[in-house]
């Protein structure tokens, strides 16, 4: 009986069930910033210059201006997990500011960071004129919700 347990454990950890194999990953934080000052709020997206075959996404929330990556990848049971840190390699940096989502296009590429074991401390500074997106106020936004860039 020992033995069949054994041999059932060793079954379902070869096949991984769906669950996560182990992925090296490193600090990537630092600073966002418009003429000189902390933004406010908003998001990255980290876009791997080299997709590789594991599904996760890179991304970061930016708050008073600083923010730290994180990476979320989904098991082939569909499951998420998401940790601290960002495989190294090189990424397309792309922001988006914080939105009630009755706009598009207002995203924007900050170029290439490159993130080395043992950690990536970058400043990314937006360009004074943004994009102002397409589309009309939703009917449901909020009266008086303040959106900060």
């Amino acid at each position: 009986m020992k033995r069949v347990i054994l041999a059932a454990c060793a079954l379902v950890a070869g096949f991984g069930c769906g669950e996560f194999t182990h992925l090296d990953l490193h600090e990537l934080s630092g600073t966002v910033t418009r003429e000189g000052k902390p933004v406010a709020s908003g998001g990255l997206i980290f876009l791997p210059e080299q997709p590789g075959g594991v599904a996760m996404t890179i991304n970061a929330s930016v708050r008073d201006g600083a923010f730290r990556g994180m990476t979320d990848r989904t098991s082939a049971s569909g499951k998420s997990k998401i940790e601290p840190g960002v495989p190294a390699g090189s990424y397309r940096a792309v922001y988006h500011p914080a939105s009630d989502g009755s706009k598009s296009n207002l995203e924007m590429e900050l170029g290439v960071v490159e993130v080395v074991a043992g950690g990536t401390v970058v400043q990314l500074k937006l360009p004074e004129k943004m994009p102002t997106g397409v589309g009309e106020p939703r009917d449901d936004a909020h009266k008086g919700a303040e959106i900060r860039e």
